[in-house]
């Protein structure tokens, strides 16, 4: 049986005939005219090819048809107060998931915003996914994330832009600065101002190669033309951290992942000249994709209030770092 031409508003005319039990009533309570609610019935009935209504002088009674087509006529509009409810929430920006993509170093100041962020919309879901900077990019890229927070270094100039040319969009969140730690004790651990070149008697933990802080690494032991007298490669913030406990060597690490470390006196930060490195994070999604609301509330959340706090926390960590000893 063809149902290509059923429509809803068929569906809520011989429901709300049931309801009021007349054709007269049911066009008021429809704003309809009279005739049209009589031609909405009889293109149903055609379309069904089976009456919906017993017509008994003035009284209107369900077919067998009709009673079928009025219980699933009573299904679609419950059905559709419910998609109004959630479209609504969406609206409000109370509902929905967030698909949330981060970097390592984003483990370490992310879940408090996003715990502080859940309070005032619990209704939102989330999926997070810690991913390698070249990864992240093209899951946003690819549509897989919403959201993703990042440095721009992150984004491959290759893959700067999906099959369809789109771009990531990018809008500046926190800084994030890059310092020198050692294990308390270090020789240089009191110093004030240690010229970079001094560098070069140390053994220097370095992240994996493809790492963002590897690369900022190299860059700075190349433009002092420091040569360390050891590298020691590990994977991970984590890892660099603790083989710099142990006494393997220093290291170059986002201040971002050291509060804790930095506060109890499990690291020192060393003040060497050009230090802090100071790099931006960015809170970035496809520039032409609708973004859910979940993800939206999420971002205007981030430069809003979450900015404001990673960065008077950074800066009390910074200026209670500034004279080691």
């Amino acid at each position: 049986m063809p149902m290509r031409h059923l429509s809803l508003r068929q569906l809520q005319v011989v429901r709300t005939i049931a309801d009021l039990g007349s054709m007269a009533r049911a066009a008021a309570a429809l704003h309809m005219t009279g005739p049209a609610v009589t031609q909405q019935v009889q293109q149903l009935e055609k379309t069904l090819g089976a009456p919906v209504f017993d017509r008994l002088g003035r009284k209107l009674r369900l077919t067998v048809v009709g009673e079928r087509v009025a219980d699933a006529a009573g299904d679609v509009q419950v059905r559709l107060g419910l998609l109004y409810k959630d479209l609504d929430a969406l609206k409000k920006r109370d509902d929905g998931t967030l698909h949330l993509g981060i970097l390592g170093t984003g483990t370490h100041i992310l879940p408090p915003l996003l715990a502080e962020f859940r309070q005032r919309s619990p209704g939102i879901a989330v999926q997070m996914m810690v991913l390698p900077r070249e990864e992240l990019a093209r899951r946003v890229l690819d549509g897989d994330v919403d959201l993703a927070l990042m440095g721009r270094g992150a984004v491959p100039a290759a893959d700067a832009a999906g099959a369809s040319g789109a771009p990531l969009a990018l809008e500046p969140f926190a800084d994030n600065p890059h310092v020198i730690i050692a294990w308390p004790g270090h020789p240089l651990a009191a110093a004030r101002g240690v010229p970079a070149i001094e560098l070069r008697h140390e053994s220097v933990v370095q992240r994996e190669p493809g790492s963002g802080t590897r690369a900022m690494l190299d860059a700075f032991l190349g433009m002092h033309r420091i040569v360390p007298r050891e590298r020691i490669t590990v994977t991970g913030n984590e890892m660099a951290k603790h083989a710099v406990m142990s006494r393997l060597g220093i290291s170059l690490t986002s201040m971002h992942t050291l509060f804790l470390e930095l506060e109890t006196g499990a690291l020192v930060r060393l003040d060497v000249d050009g230090t802090p490195i100071v790099r931006t994070w960015y809170v970035a999604h496809h520039a032409d994709r609708w973004l859910p609301p979940a993800a939206a509330a999420f971002r205007d959340y981030l430069l809003e209030e979450g900015a404001r706090k990673v960065a008077a926390r950074t800066r009390a960590l910074l200026a209670a770092t500034q004279d080691p000893t």
